[in-house]
């Protein structure tokens, strides 16, 4: 059986630098990219107090979502390489150590925005957190 490699993906530069780190590492393994989507980031606005999202909140988090899966479906048939994709709701940090538990995944390769200081501090790192709390070996692309 493959190896079971994760790759959370945002399309954010480092990202894009780890799914292709993680093409030529692994090149024989099982690749899924996960999308996460981070709640904390939908702004709720007085009318849609008790519904988690009002309409056209929820309409740009699908086309977000989409836009990040058909972009590394496109960097994966550039680079020859099939891929698994995913998409689940909640912290960052806590998916993807969760998905990492739930679906039997072997090595995570995720990339890292490289924040440092006060910077990091409020923002905290979500690949810190990964690597803690991971319970496979994680690399991190910088």
């Amino acid at each position: 059986m493959p190896l079971q490699i994760l790759v959370p993906f945002d399309n954010s530069e480092p990202a894009r630098e780890a799914l292709e780190y993680a093409f030529e590492l692994f090149s024989d393994a099982e690749i899924t990219v996960l999308t996460v989507v981070d709640l904390s980031d939908v702004h709720h606005t007085p009318e849609a107090l008790g519904e988690l999202f009002t309409e056209e909140e929820a309409e740009g988090v699908r086309a977000e979502v989409k836009d990040q899966l058909e972009a590394a479906e496109e960097f994966s048939e550039e680079h020859g390489i099939t891929i698994q994709t995913a998409t689940r709701v909640g912290a960052p940090s806590k998916v993807i150590v969760e998905y990492a538990q739930t679906e039997d995944v072997d090595h995570i390769v995720m990339g890292s925005h490289g924040r440092s200081g006060v910077t990091r501090i409020l923002l905290g790192s979500v690949a810190e957190v990964v690597v803690r709390r991971s319970p496979v070996p994680v690399t991190v692309v910088r």
